[in-house]
């Protein structure tokens, strides 16, 4: 009883500080914020219903899903190598069209490659295979709720590492956040990736560096998406994590080459053949530089549009590792405004980044937006990158749906999505350098400034100790 006195007393004084707040107001915004996002989920599963009504699978609702599915059945022929044949995959794939998809545009009789390369190691393709011995529709049912359920548990985890936080609020956001919509559109696995950097994340906050890198080595299913945190890992000396990655990518490794032989594995760089066009696969609905080349320099040549492309990726990298300069800390109170621009310039670096990628920002995003240091302008940017696109993509279709204007929606969906990515970079990374310079700013003398003693603390540092704190003494917010 004695303590939980002081509480009390705070609560009390807390009342004495808000008397023109009504008892119940938090309770009635917490609803209305609970109440919009319901609202956001449910818009969108009706969006997507009517999709399916208008276009079938596998055209539009579960494009990649359909992939996945047509590489799987390849994996478990006769000749497992041609996984990456796109000649053999597309006969799958075409066979799943042929059933399910009634989208005007789709003509059977019409010849030529409807899929492409799915540029995941080939233990993915057999990993998959049980979900080719149901019927597709049912398939792609299962897949979709999966992936709802795996989204409502990130978000869960999310809400449970940010203090104050509301966990249906947090978790139902997440779920109508546009690229986690995006995913669930076209059938994608950026969710469990999201998951991945999520326990990743919470595990180089609890100082477990070889679980952390365990989680890491996932990311090697997609590898370009570790590119940054596993260079900052070797840079930084983090040994157990780099063993994590290390025994994580054997698995993934030994797996392929166990379950597909020398041949498929050495196939596997043929699927990434479909990605190294500079203008080639829909890029202006990317969030990463080539995308921006070229929606301000539409006509510029190829090659000069890699080479800018590359320069601007190497400045951007050089910009995240100037703010990680110093003693590795995942205690800090900056670290969770680090590691949210690592991945944000792990975004626009790529040259392939599709907006469901950006999924894989959710548990950073949220410690720092949900921080009691965050600045309106970064929440707002925030809301904007993860509601606008959302509402965007799945309202004002007309009658008849099509598929023209669905690909309007989402080209515009996705710049939007693509200027908050990169304005919350920007701001991420200014608010960072504004931090780090007031820390370094020497304190005046006490006798020369009596009011240094009421001094308001930076919004990352800790300068505002007399004393250096041990690292095991120090804050770890938001887990």
């Amino acid at each position: 009883m004695q303590e939980s006195l002081p509480i009390e007393a705070g609560q009390e004084r807390a009342r004495f500080l808000l008397p023109s707040a009504p008892p119940n107001s938090t309770t009635v915004r917490l609803w209305i914020g609970r109440g919009l996002a319901l609202a956001l989920v449910i818009g969108t599963i009706l969006f997507m219903w009517r999709v399916y009504e208008a276009t079938g699978l596998f055209i539009s609702i579960g494009m990649d899903y359909g992939l996945y599915l047509a590489q799987a059945t390849v994996m478990g022929g006769d000749d497992p190598s041609k996984i990456y044949d796109k000649s053999v995959t597309n006969l799958a794939y075409r066979h799943l069209l042929d059933l399910y998809a009634h989208d005007p545009h789709y003509d059977p009789a019409a010849p030529g490659n409807w899929a492409s390369h799915v540029p995941y190691p080939p233990i993915f393709a057999w990993a998959m295979q049980p979900l080719t011995w149901i019927a597709p529709s049912t398939s792609v049912f299962v897949w979709a709720c999966a992936n709802t359920l795996l989204a409502l548990w990130i978000g869960w985890r999310v809400a449970l590492h940010c203090p104050g936080s509301d966990k249906p609020t947090v978790m139902l956001l997440f779920l109508g956040s546009y690229p986690v919509v995006l995913n669930l559109h076209v059938g994608q696995i950026q969710i469990l990736l999201a998951w991945v950097v999520t326990e990743c994340y919470l595990a180089l906050r609890a100082d477990h560096d070889f679980r952390a890198g365990v989680w890491l080595g996932c990311l090697l299913v997609k590898p370009h998406y570790g590119l940054l945190l596993g260079l900052l890992l070797l840079w930084k000396g983090r040994w157990k994590a780099v063993l994590g990655v290390a025994l994580t990518g054997s698995v993934l490794l030994f797996g392929s080459l166990w379950v597909g032989g020398m041949q498929t594995l050495l196939a596997y760089p043929q699927a990434f053949s479909d990605m190294v066009q500079f203008r080639g696969d829909s890029p202006i609905v990317m969030l990463n530089w080539r995308s921006i080349v070229l929606d301000w320099y539409p006509s510029i040549y190829w090659r000069s549009g890699i080479i800018l492309t590359v320069c601007l990726g190497i400045a951007t990298a050089l910009c995240v590792g100037w703010v990680w300069r110093g003693p590795w800390n995942p205690s800090a109170e900056d670290f969770p405004a680090k590691m949210l621009l690592t991945l944000l310039a792990t975004i626009i670096i790529l040259y392939h980044s599709h907006p469901y990628g950006a999924a894989i920002l959710v548990m950073p995003l949220a410690a720092v937006v949900l921080s009691e240091q965050a600045s309106r302008m970064g929440q707002g940017i925030a809301c904007a990158g993860a509601i606008l696109p959302t509402i965007i993509f799945t309202h004002g279709h007309p009658e008849p749906l099509s598929d023209w204007d669905l690909n309007l929606h989402l080209e515009l969906a996705s710049q939007i999505l693509k200027a908050t990515v990169i304005a919350l970079c920007a701001h991420t990374f200014i608010d960072l350098i504004q931090s780090t310079h007031a820390e370094d700013v020497p304190a005046e003398p006490a006798q020369t400034n009596l009011c240094a003693v009421h001094a308001v603390p930076s919004r990352h540092g800790s300068a505002h100790h007399s004393e250096t704190t041990p690292q095991r003494e120090r804050p770890a917010a938001n887990g």
